[in-house]
């Protein structure tokens, strides 16, 4: 079971980086993610909100680098890096034009062969900085 929800935690991340047209096999209908700004709806619509709104509205050529995956039971720990230029504005942050990396830890619940739930560390400070910088 670890390496099928592996597996359904990479493809989250492929869906999310391309067209999201098969999100909606990957998240369950009240799939919340702890991390997305108040306001997301459940399930693959707040997912498609949060990449296509609300992401894209602050970063273009957006890209994850999946670092390694740990799974335990129903969970999984996805150990990334996110990479986007700065070209909107976020955070009240004029776009610098400059490509950014964060890298994060995202924590996902699994059931029935679908996500959950899903939790958020990044270095939130890190992040704004470079797009002060």
């Amino acid at each position: 079971m670890s390496e099928e929800n592996k597996a359904l935690v990479r493809r989250y991340y492929e869906e999310a980086m391309g067209d999201l047209s098969g999100i909606d096999a990957v998240v369950a209908p009240g799939f919340v993610d702890h991390h997305f700004p108040p306001g997301m709806p459940p399930g693959p619509a707040g997912v498609r909100k949060f990449f296509t709104e609300f992401m894209a509205s602050i970063f273009s050529e957006a890209r994850v680098e999946i670092d390694f995956l740990l799974a335990d039971g129903d969970k999984v720990d996805c150990h990334f890096v996110f990479y986007g230029r700065h070209t909107g504005d976020g955070a009240g942050i004029p776009p610098c034009g400059k490509e950014i990396r964060v890298p994060a830890i995202s924590t996902f619940r699994v059931a029935e062969g679908q996500l959950a739930e899903a939790w958020e560390i990044y270095d939130s400070g890190a992040m704004v900085a470079q797009m002060q910088a």
